[in-house]
């Protein structure tokens, strides 16, 4: 090998020693400074794995410069073969580790619910597909004609997609299942028979439930499950209508009885009705015919919710207004194209609303396309004050409750924890906007809208007065008996492994029935 031949392998050589100081390790502890966890692994996957292929490589310029001989041949095929082979496994560690990694942790935080299903298949299906192209390459590289196989896949794919064809059906009706999203994993949903069971998952052949009645899982087809009548109990709310019939004496006054079982209803902490009645009634109507030591922690643990549930529907309340009254200025502002004062005027009042929700403005920063405004929680202690501490004060005397259940405690942070952060997000999409308004003058109202529907409808909802017990007189049977029917709701029916429903329609019937034998009201 002559000096001049040389010299274009010392280049390569130093070329890449150079470029493997500089990633392997300025990069890496430039990722470690600046916590950038996919950045470490993206490094730490590729580290040996391009060293080896470097080393292929280098090897095969190497070869190159000899004399052609035969042998020769079979080891530059052999080279390439193994470089394939080492890219193979590089790519499919990069997508496993990294790109399917990440992919799960925005799953997370995504409403979506096509990703939470999506995820998993490819994390399972991309490796396979990545080994079987390499395969097919690595078998090229070696001189291997690979047609005749291409068309016996083609082949028996055509013959498997016939013989499968229930299965593919499966499959579609998961895809659309996740497209339409008529549920979320975790709501309450009845079947046509009545069975009540939880959205576990939607896999590629089957949706898999959980029965709780029974305490047992239930696979359906998802061209089955796909064609049924599905009521979801956990929409457009987890709130949940229970009804009761009672009946009373025939003498009894209606007035009288409407309004002492109004009391009852409202009395228990876990249904639904105006704060202000239930703090009054639960002292003189709740727990006098249970437990009196549980019923005592009970009342205290539901009197101190219901009343930051009513500072946390205030501040909401105050929100909902502000976004209401953004919505109208801007769209008049838009009428006549936005100018400099009218765009720091609603750049001011959203900022303001931004802080009655908890968040800050902590930059502004150029970009190439626009100025953008960073928003931040705000972390000091007057955030307490704040939508986003008052959600959490208020979830945080619900877990107080003591009829939850230990996994209830990581339910109920987890929930509110990711609709908050829906939140900042959806607060961020939308300062982003209001950076620079000319940008989108004539949709900004739009956005301010959407931003206010979605918080009156995914994330908290105030009472509402359908929300309220209802009780009607259903039947009158002259001399025998009145009979009167009740709706209520309860709170939220997927704690105490779904059975808290059961538990306080049980309890409203219990105290209903003792407070109308104490009234002498009942038969």
């Amino acid at each position: 090998m002559n000096s001049s031949a040389s010299q274009p392998i010392l280049i390569f050589l130093a070329v890449f020693v150079l470029l493997y100081i500089f990633i392997f390790y300025g990069l890496r502890s430039w990722f470690r400074r600046a916590s950038l966890d996919i950045g470490s692994v993206a490094l730490s996957v590729s580290q040996i794995p391009i060293l080896i292929i470097a080393v292929l490589s280098f090897v095969k310029i190497v070869l190159a410069q000899l004399e052609s001989i035969p042998a020769l041949v079979w080891v530059q095929r052999g080279l390439t073969a193994l470089i394939f082979i080492t890219a193979t496994y590089w790519v499919a560690q990069l997508l496993s580790q990294v790109l399917v990694y990440t992919l799960k942790q925005i799953a997370q935080t995504s409403e979506a619910q096509w990703d939470d299903v999506i995820v998993p298949i490819l994390e399972s299906s991309l490796p396979i597909v990545v080994y079987l192209f390499g395969s097919a390459l690595s078998l090229q590289a070696l001189g291997i004609d690979l047609t005749g196989v291409w068309v016996a896949v083609g082949g028996a794919a055509f013959i498997l997609g016939f013989a499968l064809k229930d299965i593919l059906a499966d499959f579609f009706s998961g895809l659309v299942l996740l497209m339409d999203t008529p549920f979320r994993f975790g709501d309450v949903i009845s079947l046509p028979d009545g069975t009540k069971s939880v959205i576990k998952r939607v896999g590629l052949r089957v949706t898999n439930l959980y029965v709780f009645d029974q305490h047992c899982e239930l696979y359906i087809p998802n061209s089955v499950f796909h064609g049924q009548s599905i009521l979801n109990l956990s929409r457009p709310t987890s709130h949940y209508y229970y009804t009761l019939n009672l009946p009373v004496k025939s003498d009894a006054d209606p007035t009288l009885v409407i309004k002492l079982m109004e009391a009852v209803i409202l009395a228990h902490p876990d249904t639904l009705g105006k704060i202000d009645q239930k703090v009054e009634f639960i002292d003189q109507f709740y727990g006098v015919s249970g437990d009196p030591l549980k019923a005592e922690q009970k009342r205290e643990a539901g009197r101190l919710r219901l009343l930051a549930e009513k500072k946390l529907n205030t501040q909401l309340m105050n929100i909902e207004q502000a976004l209401d009254s953004l919505s109208a200025q801007v769209s008049q502002f838009e009428k006549g194209g936005l100018d400099f004062d009218e765009t720091r005027r609603i750049q001011g009042d959203f900022l303001d609303i931004c802080q009655m929700i908890g968040m800050d403005l902590i930059s502004s920063r150029m970009t190439k396309q626009r100025r953008a405004f960073l928003l931040e929680e705000i972390r000091e202690m007057a955030a307490k004050e704040k939508l986003i501490g008052l959600v959490r004060e208020w979830y945080g005397f619900w877990l107080k409750d003591p009829d939850l259940l230990q996994e209830d405690h990581d339910i109920l942070p987890q929930q509110w924890e990711q609709k908050i952060e829906f939140l900042k997000r959806k607060l961020n999409r939308l300062s982003r906007k209001f950076s620079n308004p000319s940008a989108d003058e004539t949709r900004l109202d739009d956005a301010v809208i959407q931003v206010s529907n979605w918080m009156r409808e995914n994330f908290k909802t105030t009472r509402n007065e359908w929300q309220e017990p209802k009780i009607w007189l259903s039947e009158v049977r002259e001399g025998m008996s009145k009979n009167f029917s009740i709706k209520f709701y309860v709170d939220d029916i997927t704690l105490e492994h779904f059975e808290r429903g059961n538990r306080v329609e049980s309890e409203v019937n219990r105290e209903l029935s003792w407070q109308l034998r104490r009234a002498y009201l009942s038969l």
